[in-house]
């Protein structure tokens, strides 16, 4: 598979460093099935042209739209995440080529260029991001999302506590209000509170 392709653009070290310790320690059986929500999303998205994955990590969602069909930018802070997730996609026999693998720090914020015909995030936050994203879309592009949100009763060791990285409730529906919702819903995930969105950018009418 491809060489993991870096861009840094300011000293992001720390935040590095403690992903790549996770990724490394990471159960080699773990985080390789697309949650339900983006199983369920699957069948709806198209099963042709370029699809990015925010926050890629070990490539579970990443190595799923591959083999739904689309060509994948896989984007992480993580080097040890993203080599996880290319070793997988070369185990699955993945195509050279079908996932570019990314090492990036995204809080920039930074993404790659070019537009694409899905996008998708689990479980990550961080607001600036989502105009990048929008932009990023075709018009009839679709957006998978799912995270956290600041219902959690408690704070757990998976969960993040800082307001920053937890979206308010209604947040994300209202983040993406001009697009067509298709789904929408906020509950529970395996013991997390999170909302989980799949829509649809609106093509534009010709003036």
């Amino acid at each position: 598979m491809n060489n993991l392709a870096k861009v840094d653009k300011c000293d992001s070290m720390s935040v590095r460093q403690k992903w790549d310790s996770r990724y490394t320690a990471l159960d080699p059986q773990a985080r390789r099935k697309p949650t339900p929500f983006v199983k369920q999303c699957l069948p709806q998205l198209p099963a042709a042209g370029r699809a990015l994955d925010v926050a890629a990590g070990a490539g579970r969602h990443s190595l799923a739209l591959a083999r739904h069909g689309l060509q994948v930018d896989a984007v992480d802070i993580s080097g040890a995440g993203l080599r996880l997730a290319r070793q997988r996609a070369a185990e699955a026999g993945f195509d050279l080529g079908q996932i570019q693998f990314i090492v990036a720090d995204i809080e920039q914020p930074w993404l790659p260029f070019g537009q694409y015909n899905v996008s998708l995030m689990t479980f990550f936050l961080y607001r600036p991001l989502i105009p990048p994203i929008k932009e990023r879309l075709l018009p009839g592009g679709w957006v998978v999302y799912q995270t956290f949100s600041n219902e959690q009763i408690a704070p757990t060791a998976s969960a993040p506590s800082h307001p920053d990285f937890l979206l308010k409730s209604g947040e994300l529906k209202n983040t993406f209000s001009d697009f067509e919702i298709l789904i929408y819903a906020e509950g529970d995930y395996r013991g997390y509170s999170t909302a989980q969105l799949l829509a649809k950018k609106r093509v534009m009418a010709n003036p």
